[in-house]
């Protein structure tokens, strides 16, 4: 293979750091080098490198997964075995590397490395990619005056002392609110990634 190409085909081949959102809107595209890629900015990205939450796994025929990281969900699907996933579990940050597919209108990801980080990094990438400080529940002893954030802490920590391991029903939360607009709390919650919905309307805190 002559220099040149070679250097192209290793270049197609690193595994881009991207966010979940950037997979899901770009463009999917083949070409000879590779079964599949997403065009962002320009450049054709087949292997990813994400940071982000399990929110489910499967291991029945097949292993499969959906992972989240703040700006949306997408599968993780293994044909090769059924127990890919059996040194994560849901709720874990973790750290995914992996091949872009898409197939019957599906985007996916065929992962190749899959493990269990600190949280922190999850964040820290958060940051580097989209350029937004770090979100997260402000803590306890901040004395903030901004009424959002003390009202999402309040409402973490409820999720926390209603949850006796297998997740608070957004009905029974609702309930213990006394009229906050609990839905639209948890609704940001969920969309900083300090919380996931582990089945249609019950949620759990990530930790």
């Amino acid at each position: 293979m002559p220099e040149l190409e070679q250097k192209q085909f290793q270049k197609r081949n690193v595994a881009c750091k991207v966010l979940i959102s950037s997979i899901l809107n770009g463009e999917f595209g083949k070409d000879e080098l590779s079964a599949g890629y997403i065009k962002i900015d320009g450049t054709n990205i087949s292997r990813v490198n994400i940071m982000a939450s399990l929110v489910y796994k499967s291991e029945d025929s097949y292993s499969s997964a959906i992972i989240d990281d703040g700006s949306g969900r997408i599968s993780l699907k293994s044909f090769e075995t059924s127990s890919f996933f059996a040194n994560v579990d849901i709720g874990d940050a973790i750290l995914v590397i992996g091949k872009v597919r898409d197939f019957g209108n599906e985007r996916y990801i065929l992962p190749e490395i899959v493990k269990k980080i600190d949280r922190g990094w999850m964040n820290a990438r958060k940051s580097e990619l989209d350029g937004f400080e770090e979100k997260r529940v402000a803590d306890p002893t901040d004395n903030s005056k901004n009424k959002d954030v003390v009202a999402k802490k309040e409402v973490y920590e409820l999720i926390k002392r209603l949850d006796y391991g297998d997740g608070v029903a957004i009905e029974d939360l609702i309930k213990n609110l006394d009229g906050q607009d609990a839905e639209k709390i948890v609704n940001n919650l969920l969309e900083d990634g300090d919380v996931f919905e582990i089945k249609p309307g019950k949620i759990k805190i990530l930790e």
